[in-house]
């Protein structure tokens, strides 16, 4: 599929838009690809990644020594297929 072809591609996920989620929750929603002109697929598939990062500094004492912290945690990395390669279609 030429991108050329692609008008729009959008992931909308279920639930109010400004949703936070927290690890072990089901996340839910749909692609939605609208294209310019029927267009052929070989396959297509879809990657998602949930991850938080955090960053702060403490200082402790009078000489204001800092201390600096950094915490990184993946949460969820998915792949799903949509159209599994070899299944040929026009969208």
């Amino acid at each position: 599929m030429a991108l050329s072809s692609i008008k729009s591609f959008t992931l909308e996920l279920d639930g109010p838009a400004d949703a936070a989620f927290i690890g072990g929750e089901v996340v839910s929603g749909q692609v939605v690809l609208e294209l310019r002109r029927a267009t052929r697929v070989h396959s297509m598939k879809v990657l998602g990644r949930g991850v938080a990062t955090a960053h702060w500094l403490e200082n402790r004492g009078m000489n204001s020594v800092y201390n600096d912290y950094t915490s990184k945690v993946t949460y969820f990395r998915k792949r799903q297929h949509l159209i599994r390669a070899g299944q040929h279609c026009v969208l």
